[in-house]
């Protein structure tokens, strides 16, 4: 994709942040996606970032006493859960159920 770099759209990476989504396993994502469907690399970024954070109990309502929401799917929270949202919403953009071919090894 023209003009937009896939750092832009990815998740915290590491370095420079610790705990991110380890550089070289984005780049070789980006290597392997970014040219031929910037959503779909960006969804897996977001998706490996997410195996890596520890799940969060999901919410189903949040009650205030003054009014209460309903999630419904439940929906994790955190970190975890927004990593989650932020592959759905590109994942939105494909069309179509889009799965990686199994061609990619991260780096150890």
């Amino acid at each position: 994709m023209t003009g937009i770099a896939w750092q832009e759209w990815a998740p915290p990476l590491d370095p420079p942040a610790t705990g991110g989504l380890p550089l070289e396993a984005a780049q070789a994502l980006a290597d392997a996606h970014w040219d031929e469907d910037p959503h779909l690399c960006s969804a897996l970024q977001w998706e490996a970032y997410a195996a890596l954070l520890p799940p969060t109990p999901t919410v189903a309502q949040v009650a205030t006493g003054q009014q209460s929401v309903s999630y419904s799917p439940p929906m994790p929270g955190g970190e975890y859960g927004t990593a989650l949202a932020r592959a759905a919403w590109h994942r939105s953009f494909l069309g179509t159920l889009h799965s990686a071919p199994l061609r990619v090894a991260w780096p150890h």
